[in-house]
Formats: C-alpha cells, sequence, structure tokens
C-alpha cells in the first residue's frame, strides 16, 4: 500500500560551517572581520561574506543549543511534577482520562530553529534538575526567532492580500524557519516519548519493591537522562496495548469504541476509505510530479505521413491533466463543505418538524360536516378576498394609468426641452468645429502658400484629411520614381560615353543612397548632383557681356551638361535665350573641349536671325546655314560629310527633307528653338528626330513651354528625357486625375488647397528640367507692359450678318434687283463668326453688294465696327509719334486694313507667311532704322510673331485674338523686348457680345492654367469639344444683344483717358 510521502528537510542557504566548530574558532574569525572592516574591505569580497556566513551559522547554533536546554528542562520540570502528584503514565488519574486541555498537558514551545537546520550537532548539552523554577523561560512568550518569523508571516500575508508577489528571500525565511520549528517538535516528541516510557518503567518498579508510598521519598531526586531510541517502537504505547476498560465508560461516546462486540469487527469502511485517499493522493502527486517535469516543447507528430507536421496537442492535454490535478485539493474541501451542510440541515428538519412523527387520528361523520361547513366559509371567505383584490387590482390599474399618462406627459415636455437644449448644444460644437476646422485650413493653406512644407505636414496630421494625404502618398511616389529614373539616366549615360569613372560623380551617387533611407529625397539636388559655379561667359564670346541672368541661365545649362540630362530653357521672350544658347556652345568648346558638332534647329523666320546673333556674339565659331533650293544645299552636304564646321543652322523642314543626309551624323549637342513646335508627339517633325536623329544631349527653348493642355507640356519633357518620363498616361494620373480611383461618377472639384498642393508638387517635377524666368523678375529697368481690352460695338451691317448667321447658318444679301441672294451653307461656324467680327467685307457676297466697283471708301471703317475704332485712333497715334505693330489672325484682313492705310494715306509695312526670309530681314531693318518712315507694321500672329526683335514700336494692336494666347503673347513681346525704352501699350479689339469674348474667356483660362503649371504647377484642366458645343449655344443670346443694339462701346472720353500715356 502506497503511502504519503513526508516533505524533505530544507537546509539552510546561509551556513558553510564546519563540523565541530568551537568558540575559540569564532572568536578568531570574529577577530578576522573585525580587521577586515578596519581595512575598508567591500562586504562584496568573497573572505568578507565567507566569514560573515561563518559567524551567523555559529550564533544560530548556539541560539539553538540555548533552545533546547530549556525544552529539556522544563520536560524535566513536568516530569518530576507529575512524579510527586502521583500522575500516572498513561496519562489517567483517579480511574479516569487526563482531559486533553488540562492544565498539566503543557504543550512544549516550538522552536523555530530545529535540529534540520543544523546537521552537524548531535549531542546536547546535559541538564542540570537543580535549575530553580523561576530560571526557566515561561512557554507563553515568543521567542525573538518566532517574533521574527510571525512578522515575516505577516508581511507575506499583507503581499498575497494586494495580489503582489512575494520575494524568494523571503519564501526561503518563511519555509526555512517551518521545516525547522517542524524538525524540532519531532525531535521533541521522540525525547518526551522516552522519558515517559523510563519514568514509568522506574516507577512501576519502585511500586512493586517499595508499595506505594516510595515514590514520594525520592521526591527532589535526580532523574537520570533517558536514552532515545530513534528506530525501535516502545511496545508499551497506546497503538499497542491500550489501557483497561471500565464500566463507566460506556456512557462517553468516545470511548465506546473501546467496548468489544458481540459479533466480528468486520471491515471498516472508513479506514478503507482513508487508505483509498492515500493511495490516491499519492498518485496524483506522483502524476502531478511526471507532468510538471515534462520538457516545455513536447510535441509529435504523425509518421505515416511525409511531411512533419508538428501537433501540440499532447502538450495541451497535459497541461489541462496537470491544471485539473491541481484543483484537487479544493474540490475536496468544496464537497465536504456540502456534505456538512447538508448533515445539518437533515438534522434541524427532522428536529423541528414533530408533525411527522405525529399518527393520523379516524375521522367520523360530524367531523366530516364541521370540516365541511368549515371549509365552505373558508372558501366563500376565499372568493370574496379574491373578488376584493381583483376590484382593487383594477383600480390599481386605473390609478397607475393615469399616473402614467401624467408622467408621460411630463416626460415628454422634459425630453423636448433637453431635445431643444441638446440640438442646441450640438450645434454650437458643430459650429465650433466648423470654425476650427476652417481655421486650420486657413492656417494650412498659408503655410502651403509660404511654401513651408513642415508646418503644413503637422496641421495635415492634426486635421486627418485623407484625401489630401492621398494626394500627399501619391505625388511622393512619383517624385520617388522619378528620383529613380533620373539616377538611372545619369548612370547609363555615364556608362554609354564614358564619364563612368568620375569620382564626383560616385561619391555623389554614394551619398545619395545613404540618404534615401535616413530622410526626404530632395528631388533638385539629385537631378544635379554635380554642380559647377560659372562666374564668367567663355572667352570667345565676344559680341559684349552677358547680364547676371544670363549667367545664371548658362550656368543651369552647363548643369544639365555635368550630370547629363536635357532640358527646356523656358525663359519669358525678350529675355535673350538665343545668346545664352550661343554662350553654352562656345562654353563647352573652350572649356569643356566639346567641339561639336552642334544642331540648332530654328524657324525659317529666325533663322536669318540666328545667323546674325553668331555673327555678332561667335565669329570663331564655324558653323554651316544649311537652307536654300536643292543645288545649294548638296554643296553644304558636302562639308557636312567633311566635317569642318562646329554648327549647323537649320530649319525643321529641311530637317524632315534632308534627314538621309542629316541624320548620319553623330551630333553631339541638339538645340530646337521655339521648341513647342515639339507639343505633339506625334508629329512628323518630332517622330522624325526621335527616331532616326542620334544626339548625345538635347536642349529646347521656348517661351511658352504650356500653351493649351497638360499633354503638350509632357510631350516636350518626353523628348528631351524620354527614359524619364515614358508614359503621358502616368503624368496624367499623377497630375490631372488624383482622385480618379474614387468610384463616383461625379467629377470631384479640387478645393484651392488641392489645387496648390498639386501646383507645388507639379512644380517640383519640372524645377530640375525646366528654367523660366520672366522680364518683371529679372529686368527691373524694363518698361511696364500694360494691355488693355478695347471692346467695339457692331455697325448695323454686322448685327444683322451676325444674327443671321447664328439663326439660319447662311448669309442672305440683295441681289440689287429686289430678290434675295443666299449664301451656300457655312461648315465652320465659329471661324464664320470670327470673319464677321472683323470685317463684313470678307465674305465676297457681301463686299459685291456694298461695294461693286471694289473702290476704297469710307465703306471700309463704316461697316465695321474695329475699323471704325481704328479710325478714330490711328491718327492720334502718328500725331503723338508713337509707332504701332498690328497683329493679325486672317490674312484677308490685312488685305483690308492695307487698302484703309493706303486711303488714309498712313506708311506701313506688311510681313505674313507668304514673305521670304531675306524679305524679312529687309523688312526689319526698314523699320528699326533710326530714321525709318514708316509708322504701322501689319503682321500675322504665326508669321510674325517669333523671333522678331521690334522694341523700335512701343503700341502693340492685336486686331483679332488667337485660340492660344501664347500666340498673342509671342506677338507682343516683338515690342517688350531688352533695349526697349518707352512704356508699352498692347490693344486688344473684341467685338462686344460677338464669339470673340468666348474665344477671349479661353484664352485667359489657358494663360490662368499656364502661370499655374510652369511658374508654380497646375490644376485639372481636361478640354473637349463639349466646351465648344456649349459655347456654340450661348452664341444665339450674344446674338440677340448684337441685334437688339445692347453692346458696350468707349465713348471718345474713355478712349482718350485709355490712350493717353504717363
Amino acid at each position: 500500500m502506497a503511502s504519503v510521502h513526508a516533505p524533505h528537510a530544507v537546509q539552510h542557504p546561509g551556513a558553510p560551517m564546519p563540523a565541530g566548530a568551537t568558540k575559540q574558532q569564532a572568536e578568531e574569525v570574529f577577530r578576522k572581520l573585525k580587521q577586515m572592516k578596519e581595512q575598508g574591505v567591500p562586504p562584496s569580497d568573497p573572505e568578507y561574506i565567507k566569514a560573515s556566513q561563518f559567524l551567523m551559522s555559529f550564533q544560530q547554533q548556539h541560539n539553538m543549543r540555548r533552545n533546547q536546554q530549556q525544552f529539556l528542562q522544563q520536560q524535566q520540570k513536568q516530569q518530576m511534577q507529575n512524579a510527586t502528584n502521583g500522575t500516572p503514565a498513561n496519562g489517567v488519574m483517579s480511574g479516569r482520562p487526563m482531559q486533553q486541555g488540562s492544565p498539566q498537558s503543557t504543550q512544549p514551545p516550538s522552536n523555530p530553529l530545529g535540529a534540520s537546520a543544523m546537521p552537524n550537532q548531535t549531542t546536547s548539552t546535559p541538564v542540570s534538575t537543580g535549575t530553580s523554577p523561576s530560571t526557566a523561560p515561561s512557554s507563553n512568550h515568543f521567542t525573538q526567532q518566532q517574533l521574527g518569523l510571525l512578522r515575516q508571516q505577516i508581511h507575506a500575508f499583507k503581499l498575497l492580500g494586494k495580489n503582489a508577489g512575494v520575494s524568494l528571500q523571503l519564501q526561503q525565511a518563511i519555509f526555512n524557519q517551518r521545516h525547522r520549528r517542524q524538525a524540532a517538535v519531532a525531535d521533541a516528541a521522540q525525547v518526551t516519548q522516552a522519558t515517559k516510557s523510563n519514568q514509568a518503567d522506574s516507577e512501576a518498579s519502585k511500586e512493586g519493591q517499595n508499595g506505594p508510598g516510595a515514590a514520594t521519598e525520592d521526591e527532589g531526586s535526580e532523574i537520570p537522562k533517558a536514552h532515545t531510541f530513534k528506530t525501535v517502537k516502545s511496545p508499551y504505547g497506546t497503538s499497542m496495548i491500550r489501557p483497561e476498560i471500565k464500566y463507566f465508560d460506556h456512557s462517553q461516546r468516545k470511548n465506546r469504541w473501546f467496548i468489544p462486540g458481540v459479533f466480528p469487527t468486520g471491515i471498516d469502511f472508513d479506514h478503507l476509505r482513508y487508505e483509498r485517499e492515500v493511495v490516491v493522493s499519492n498518485r496524483m502527486r506522483q502524476r502531478y510530479a511526471e507532468l510538471k517535469n515534462l520538457p516545455g516543447d513536447l510535441a509529435h507528430w504523425d509518421s505515416s505521413k511525409e511531411t512533419l507536421e508538428a501537433d501540440d496537442s499532447l502538450k495541451r492535454k497535459a497541461i489541462i491533466e496537470m491544471k485539473s490535478i491541481a484543483l484537487y485539493a479544493k474540490q475536496r474541501a468544496l464537497r465536504d463543505k456540502i456534505g456538512r451542510q447538508m448533515m445539518h440541515y437533515d438534522n434541524l428538519a427532522m428536529t423541528t418538524n414533530r408533525s411527522g412523527f405525529r399518527r393520523m387520528k379516524k375521522q367520523n361523520v360530524r367531523e366530516a360536516r364541521i370540516t365541511e361547513k368549515l371549509e365552505k366559509q373558508q372558501r366563500d371567505a376565499r372568493e370574496n378576498r379574491e373578488k376584493k383584490k381583483h376590484t382593487d387590482f383594477l383600480r390599481a390599474i386605473y390609478t397607475h394609468r393615469q399616473e402614467i399618462q401624467e408622467s408621460a406627459s411630463s416626460q415628454r415636455t422634459k425630453s423636448h426641452k433637453l431635445s431643444r437644449l441638446m440640438y442646441q448644444q450640438h450645434f454650437n460644437i458643430e459650429k465650433e468645429e466648423q470654425k476650427r476646422i476652417e481655421r486650420t485650413a486657413k492656417q494650412r493653406l498659408q503655410a502651403l502658400k509660404a511654401n513651408d512644407e513642415e508646418a503644413y505636414l503637422k496641421l495635415l496630421d492634426q486635421a486627418k484629411d485623407t484625401r489630401i494625404t492621398h494626394l500627399l502618398k501619391q505625388t511622393d511616389g512619383f517624385l520617388h520614381q522619378l528620383a529613380s529614373s533620373v539616377k538611372a539616366q545619369q548612370r547609363q549615360a555615364a556608362e554609354r560615353y564614358g564619364d563612368g569613372d568620375d569620382p564626383q560623380m560616385d561619391d555623389a551617387s554614394d551619398y545619395d543612397e545613404d540618404d534615401e533611407s535616413s530622410k526626404k529625397i530632395d528631388y533638385y539636388a539629385v537631378a544635379h548632383r554635380i554642380r559647377e559655379e560659372v562666374t564668367e561667359q567663355a572667352n570667345m564670346l565676344v559680341g559684349g557681356k552677358l547680364k547676371e541672368y544670363q549667367v545664371k541661365g548658362l550656368q543651369w545649362m552647363i548643369s544639365l551638361y555635368n550630370n547629363n540630362l536635357n532640358g527646356i530653357l523656358a525663359d519669358e521672350m525678350g529675355l535673350g535665350k538665343t545668346i545664352q544658347t550661343i554662350s553654352l556652345i562656345t562654353y563647352l568648346i573652350e572649356r569643356k573641349q566639346q567641339a561639336g558638332p552642334y544642331l540648332v534647329i530654328v524657324p525659317l523666320s529666325t533663322l536669318t536671325n540666328w545667323n546674325l546673333e553668331f555673327e555678332r556674339w561667335a565669329p570663331s565659331v564655324s558653323r554651316i546655314v544649311y537652307k536654300g533650293p536643292p543645288n545649294a544645299r548638296k554643296q553644304q552636304q558636302d562639308k557636312i560629310r567633311q566635317g569642318g564646321f562646329q554648327v549647323l543652322l537649320t530649319t525643321y523642314e529641311y530637317i524632315i527633307k534632308d534627314r538621309p543626309i542629316l541624320s548620319k551624323i553623330k551630333w553631339f549637342h541638339m538645340i530646337i528653338d521655339e521648341g513647342h513646335r515639339m507639343k505633339n508627339s506625334n508629329s512628323k517633325l518630332s517622330f522624325t528626330i526621335q527616331q532616326y536623329y542620334h544626339t548625345r544631349f538635347r536642349l529646347i527653348l521656348t517661351g511658352t513651354p504650356l500653351q493649351n493642355n497638360l499633354s503638350e507640356l509632357w510631350a516636350m519633357l518626353n523628348f528631351v528625357l524620354p527614359n524619364i518620363f515614358k508614359s503621358a498616361t502616368t503624368f496624367d494620373e499623377w497630375f490631372n486625375t488624383p482622385f480618379a480611383n474614387t468610384g463616383g461618377q461625379d467629377k470631384m472639384e479640387l478645393t484651392e488647397e488641392e489645387q496648390i498642393l498639386v501646383i507645388r508638387r507639379l512644380h517640383k517635377v519640372l524645377r530640375p528640367f525646366l528654367l523660366r524666368r520672366l522680364k518683371k523678375d529679372v529686368e527691373k529697368d524694363l518698361p511696364d507692359k500694360t494691355e488693355k481690352v478695347i471692346k467695339c460695338k457692331f455697325s448695323a451691317l454686322q448685327s444683322k450678318l451676325y444674327k443671321q448667321m447664328v439663326t439660319h447658318n447662311r448669309l442672305v444679301v440683295s441681289d440689287g434687283k429686289g430678290g434675295k441672294t443666299g449664301a451656300r451653307g457655312l461648315s465652320n461656324m465659329i471661324m464664320q463668326l470670327r470673319k464677321l467680327c472683323n470685317h463684313p467685307f470678307v465674305f465676297d457676297v457681301v463686299e459685291n453688294v456694298m461695294n461693286p466697283l471694289s473702290i476704297s471708301n469710307d465703306l471700309l471703317w463704316r461697316t465695321a465696327g474695329k475699323f471704325e475704332l481704328l479710325d478714330r485712333i490711328l491718327p492720334k497715334y502718328q500725331a503723338t509719334g508713337h509707332r504701332v505693330l498690328m497683329f493679325f489672325q486672317m490674312t484677308a484682313i490685312m488685305d483690308i486694313m492695307e487698302d484703309y492705310l493706303r486711303y488714309k494715306r498712313f506708311e506701313y509695312l506688311r510681313l505674313d507667311g507668304t514673305t521670304k526670309s531675306d524679305e524679312r530681314s529687309d523688312l526689319l531693318r526698314e523699320f528699326n532704322a533710326p530714321d525709318s518712315k514708316y509708322f504701322m507694321f501689319l503682321l500675322s500672329t504665326r508669321a510674325g510673331g517669333l523671333g522678331l526683335n521690334l522694341q523700335t514700336a512701343d503700341t502693340v494692336i492685336i486686331y483679332d485674338s488667337d485660340w492660344n494666347p501664347h500666340q498673342d503673347l509671342q506677338a507682343q513681346d516683338r515690342a517688350h523686348r531688352i533695349g526697349q525704352k518707352n512704356e508699352v501699350r498692347i490693344l486688344r479689339l473684341i467685338s462686344s457680345n460677338s464669339v470673340e469674348e468666348k474665344i477671349l474667356e479661353r484664352a485667359r483660362f489657358k494663360l490662368d492654367m499656364d502661370g499655374k503649371v510652369i511658374q508654380a504647377g497646375r490644376f485639372d484642366n481636361k478640354s473637349s469639344e463639349t466646351d465648344r458645343d456649349a459655347m456654340l449655344r450661348t452664341l444665339l443670346e450674344t446674338a440677340d444683344m448684337a441685334e437688339s443694339g445692347e453692346q458696350d462701346e468707349m465713348e471718345d472720353e474713355e478712349l482718350n483717358m485709355l490712350l493717353c500715356t504717363q
């Protein structure tokens, strides 16, 4: 049978004292410890710690011996008292067993420092029997060790009550003291047992020899020490020989088990149940120890499978089983408690319910009648009570109904009042929140306008605006992608053209790669990582000295060269892009030893001007002007094959025509003037250059980089940097439709903040590759340019014809014989309306009716509102010494204007698309001559608006506006250029309430878009034919207003104020 194992004694952790230590050794160790303290030995020294532990162990051993002596003295004194009083050894006095609570049965004091704590001590000091009772310590007081243990236990109980952990030192101190106390009690019990047995033997022998009175004779004599056997059990104990059973012991229940029965004893079920519980407890403890010692990474797998998959179910079952075993003690206590309560309940119910023990009495007829009568009375009384109860219940329901109605009415009133207050509170909160949001939005907008990105991001993080955050993430991702493409472009160009060993490039590359992960990428610094300071122009540039901003432009183009990049020089017209380009060529030839060849592609109208500028600024540069008839070009081709040149000047047309010859040359640098010709990536010119011409560097010169939409800007970027700006769709997705993936059907309008944000980000994209300066920023001494829009009223003839064209899509005029002649249907309605706004004589049918002889007379200016206005202002300009440039969209209007000028005897010159290149130079020279007699220069916007220097004129009249506003800007800058000394006045003539107002509105929208994109950025600017259709629907309204005469016309006084100069 298994038995419950006793716990092992726990040794004291800090007692390294050798066996048989004496007092002299302790004193010697104490002196040594004192010397170390005086010498300043730290407490962490090993010798110091060893000596301290030795003295502590010696002191504990000394205290234990003293406690054992006191305990033995108390035991001997008690035995002597028992012997004196005649108390039997078995505890029975006067025939009755001694009660457990008698004063004589004094419990020995528990010694917390038991024998188990000092394994080296095997003997105890003899105790003298002559010790006086007063010197023995009282068992009713605690010793110092017991008080210390009690305090430690109280402290541990408080920690457990706070659900706090008990430190390891406190646990060891409490359990060590408990183990010592248990060992001491066990040793004391053995000594007491042996002493009692020896005393009983000696008394029995004395009684047999000397009689009953002999016990008192030796009172006070010395009692010899009893020898204790630890392995032998005394046969005289209560477990072996039981005392004699008295007759009167039957009256006490606790003594009845000593009385033998008549029948055999049989099986003791309680004892069997106890033994079974012992076995179960031992097995559970053993199983708990096995489960506790299992490894933490316990697992198993199915070996029949090909793949080994660990299964933690076995570990989970073991943990559940271990926790179930740990609950055994609590379950057992709960069952015992329930059992005791059930027993108490059963006993109480049986003793209090006396009726359960009564016997039923037999009932007769009389008693049955009396019982029936009583039952009837009780039934009637119960019915009356039920009726009364029902009536009271109904009355209570009615009363409760009234109370509920009153309470509901009161609650409803309170609820309405509370709702109004709550609504007002929420309204105020929402109002304050809206104010806060608006205030934060204004702060963000101010920070964004001030270009303070750090403050803007902090405010944006507080606002939690998901739209703007999404936009920032999109644009940041695109900038990061572009930065990677720029690095790849630079690395590829360096490897291809042999510049891969540049240490400056390698160092910059390593620096950028290290910085990418630590902070945000500086996109401009990545593109222009190699920087070269340019402070002066090349010595070959002898025509004059460059201005400061032109030197900065040269430095920017040299930076593009150093970093293997291409770009767009987009300075405003009149800032000297031609001179800056010539300075770049001379700088590369002289400082970088790059002799070329350089290919310069210019419009035909500016080819002569480029040649003159080269002759003036860089005469030492050998160049070929590739133009002329086929025979002349064939002679020039021989020179090109020989390679004895540095610069080749040619036009767009010859680049396409003579592609087989010109594309065979490996050009070092390609420069395209008026590069907005490349705005269509599918044009023949763009396709030819990209497909057949090979050049290392490309540079575009343009004064209007964005004219209509974002695709045109992308086309130029794709031309100069095809490896970086690869896809127009991707570029459009990032900056044209940033919220296209929201899934909504309606178009989402961007707020001002979002527009500015997109503008800033797009400007970051353009800044490394596009340089644009305005005249107002770099040329402080340049006179101002003011533009005035003058609205002209239709003539009576124009009003009638305009109404007919809009209403019937045709013109109906009289044939002079009383009938009517209808012009055939006109396909392009807007173009025909523009013609009519300019002059009705553009239509031959109208001119034949109004002026059949085609002679010049006053009908030229009376039949058109614009001519009537010019008839009033041109004489004033001529009288005041002003010179005028007038730009037209249609050569037919120029023809009519020539007739008018000849009729009015004004001196003029004319330049349009039919003018030859040589004639152009002569016309410019005649008009710009100091003593020129010409008052007016008539030019077509497309032919005369490119590359012409006409700064001797100070007044520009735009007779009719172009759909592309940059064409008009190009025309204005023919006069507003470097060298202009007078204020430039631009007069734009617009027919009131006509299609020209819509054209001007559309042009202004494009200009606004251009200002945002090129100078700061852009926003959504998609345009389609739907916009033009919507404009056509508004023409009917303007035609009605023109017919009724509701047109704005400038009075003479206002016109004079407008024409007067400062």
